[in-house]
């Protein structure tokens, strides 16, 4: 039997968790970063808006803002990142008992064998991605 292997992605991680929690912001360009009032620090994330203005993960917080000048920067809660990795990985137990994560936001899954349960590879993935979309809001 040929092995079966998700990569599941949380699209834009960081960044896609605080919009979550800070809706009013939708339609602006944000990012995760360091310490603004310290003056250091890098983008750790940024939404397509951000991403779209130039804006990309390792650059400075300083740089970014030049590159566009309405971003939103805010700071990371590594705490609450945790928890949304811990419930999309929930999320995952449910379709296969061997996933191998890959950082915060990033898994690995066999899903072999699983046919019969839950349908092909791209069923299972796209069931996967429903899921995760319709408990939790964000997208892979």
């Amino acid at each position: 039997m040929d092995r079966m292997i998700l990569h599941s992605d949380i699209n834009a991680c960081y960044a896609s968790i605080e919009l979550l929690r800070h809706p009013e912001l939708r339609g602006r360009p944000v990012a995760v970063g360091g310490e603004q009032e310290l003056r250091h620090g890098i983008i750790l994330a940024k939404d397509q808006m951000a991403r779209a203005a130039g804006v990309h993960t390792g650059m400075t917080l300083w740089a970014a803002r030049q590159q566009c000048p309405e971003l939103t920067i805010l700071p990371p809660d590594f705490e609450l990142y945790y928890d949304y990795s811990r419930r999309v990985r929930e999320i995952y137990a449910g379709f296969t008992d061997r996933c191998e994560p890959f950082g915060m936001d990033e898994c690995w899954l066999d899903i072999t064998g699983t046919g019969s349960l839950f349908g092909s590879p791209v069923e299972v993935a796209n069931k996967i991605r429903e899921t995760i979309k319709f408990e939790l809001g964000l997208t892979i």
